[in-house]
């Protein structure tokens, strides 16, 4: 391996691009190049025959391996990394050990750490290429390039399986699988070997296969990962893929017959399962940390990690700065938990956008000791999170509407003294109080405000439901559809229009129509000015189908000062 390494380098091209010598592993090459000719990576084939290239980009620090001394999340658990690396060899992931560096080039040693895996008493082994900050390996690997080309990878969420589901219908069975040691089993180029070493009991040694802590691992696990999922869709199947865990559902008659499938496909390329991760056709099961239920066609969230979510905002609303490594850790909890609450995600996308100015990426490798201070705006999206977490209950409806035919349509108007709107059975109609009309808002707000006002009264009506706001005004229409506003009135109502739908678990989608087409919402808008609009409105429905519902001065007033 080592005289494979030297001859790599001297090549000055990736393996799979010079010397292309095989590497060994356990992957069945052949089975992925006969089914992968019409897929548009292909190139993960070469990766998988010569091994992965890393992506590093730098040059060669000279920097002796003596200087670089490992974490204490290894130094404390020895006998821990002790069995791991005697695993690691005997899967032939690493080779060692070595007295003094065995390369022709530097040999470029970092720092190992070690985790709790989740629920369990194992540690993950970690090698941390992010270690120094500014001089690491990943400093020199492109978050943005890969090989040359621009990085557009995305990962599969819950929506996706959600999607499925949808497709195959309520109560139909879910199913996972799960690769054991994923990052383990691919090859990287070993003209890399030199990038990835490490240190043990005075011995050094070099991963053969993808690290964790690599920088670019997820991408190329997630690539040959969603190629299976290709295969796996040609042969009439639905998956999709987060790095290692495939999460697919089917109907009732096939489910079962599309796990055997899975499992197959797997065994055929050569990637190992782990077999007690594996979860068989069920209506309830968990993926990527969310119970998905088909039966009562829910995502749910256990209620110890609402508590911690929680209780991290509680914290963060008692904060004047914070720090990058702060900012990533309650914005992954945020968008964890917004993958139930979906109008919460307008609470995460803001967040990100201050993550993204407040912390470039040339900062990003001391992120941990600049402070920022936090935003206004980004005070009050927490706000919002902490008034919807005090009172939810971890469990949330799937969305699965279909918005060519709503639950519930409604529409409404205003104008610049009163408003109104109208159900397929009830109506209302009010003037705007004074604290409203003083402030001379422009007719935009008035109108979007007259949408919350109507949401705030049919609310708890609406619950699970999907409904249609049909709107003469363009820009609440804009508004409601976007998620985003300049105007800070506007973005106020916004913030309680999306509280009542994650309160009362229904989605929203607003219409522009034309004002002709609105005119029962305008008679009731212009109710106070004359007798002939109420007579106008009485003459174009049915009276006796209608109910009035009273509008309250309480209707007008935010929950919060979002």
């Amino acid at each position: 391996m080592i005289e494979i390494h030297n001859q790599i380098v001297q090549s000055g091209y990736p393996n799979y691009l010079g010397c292309r010598i095989p590497v060994k592993s356990g992957i069945n090459v052949d089975f992925f190049r006969e089914n992968l000719i019409d897929y548009d990576d292909e190139i993960i084939c070469e990766f998988l025959q010569f091994g992965a290239p890393i992506g590093y980009q730098g040059e060669m620090l000279n920097e002796g391996s003596s200087k670089v001394k490992n974490h204490k999340g290894a130094t404390d658990f020895h006998d821990e990394i002790l069995a791991y690396l005697l695993k690691e060899a005997t899967y032939g992931a690493i080779i060692g050990p070595f007295d003094k560096n065995p390369f022709s080039c530097h040999f470029k040693i970092s720092p190992l750490n070690s985790v709790y895996k989740k629920d369990s008493v194992e540690r993950r082994v970690i090698l941390d290429l992010s270690f120094p900050p500014g001089r690491s390996v990943n400093d020199f690997i492109s978050k943005d390039v890969y090989l040359g080309e621009r990085v557009q990878l995305s990962y599969p969420k819950v929506d996706d399986l959600v999607g499925i589901i949808k497709d195959k219908g309520g109560k139909c069975l879910v199913f996972k699988k799960d690769l054991k040691r994923a990052y383990r089993q691919i090859p990287i180029d070993p003209g890399d070997l030199h990038l990835v070493g490490f240190q043990w009991d005075n011995k050094l040694f070099a991963d053969r296969v993808l690290p964790m802590g690599l920088r670019s691992s997820a991408l190329i696990c997630q690539r040959i990962t969603t190629a299976v999922s290709f295969m796996f869709y040609k042969m009439g199947y639905m998956v999709i893929n987060y790095l290692d865990d495939f999460g697919g559902a089917d109907t009732v008659d096939k489910a079962d017959e599309a796990y055997i499938a899975l499992g197959a496909l797997l065994d055929s390329c050569g990637l190992e399962e782990s077999k007690q991760k594996g979860v068989a056709p069920t209506t309830r099961m968990e993926f990527l940390g969310i119970t998905v239920d088909t039966v009562k066609l829910t995502l749910e969230v256990t209620s110890d990690r609402v508590l911690e979510i929680s209780l991290l905002v509680q914290a963060w609303l008692r904060k004047k700065k914070a720090s990058l490594r702060e900012l990533q850790s309650i914005l992954g909890k945020l968008h964890f938990v917004s993958t139930c609450v979906r109008p919460g995600r307008l609470f995460v996308s803001r967040l990100l956008n201050w993550l993204r100015s407040a912390f470039p990426s040339n900062v990003v490798g001391s992120g941990h000791k600049i402070y920022r201070k936090i935003p206004v705006e980004v005070q009050k999206d927490l706000l919002w999170w902490h008034r919807f977490l005090s009172s939810y209950n971890g469990i949330s409806m799937m969305s699965l509407e279909d918005w060519s035919s709503p639950d519930e349509i409604f529409s409404s108007d205003a104008c610049l003294e009163g408003f109104g709107a109208i159900t397929s059975n009830q109506y209302f109609h009010a003037v705007f109080p004074s604290d409203i009309t003083k402030d001379q808002l422009h007719i935009n707000c008035l109108e979007l405000l007259a949408i919350v006002v109507a949401v705030k009264i049919w609310g708890k009506t609406f619950c699970g439901k999907k409904i249609l706001i049909f709107c003469d005004n363009e820009a609440s229409v804009q508004v409601i559809n976007s998620g985003s506003s300049k105007d800070a009135f506007m973005q106020t109502c916004l913030r309680e229009l999306c509280f009542i739908q994650a309160s009362f678990q229904f989605e929203v989608r607003a219409r522009h129509i034309l004002g002709v087409e609105n005119r029962l919402a305008d008679y009731l808008s212009r109710w106070h000015c004359s007798h002939k609009y109420r007579e106008l409105f009485k003459s174009a429905i049915s009276v006796d189908r209608y109910e009035e519902v009273p509008v309250l001065m309480s209707d007008f007033s935010f929950l919060n000062n979002w």
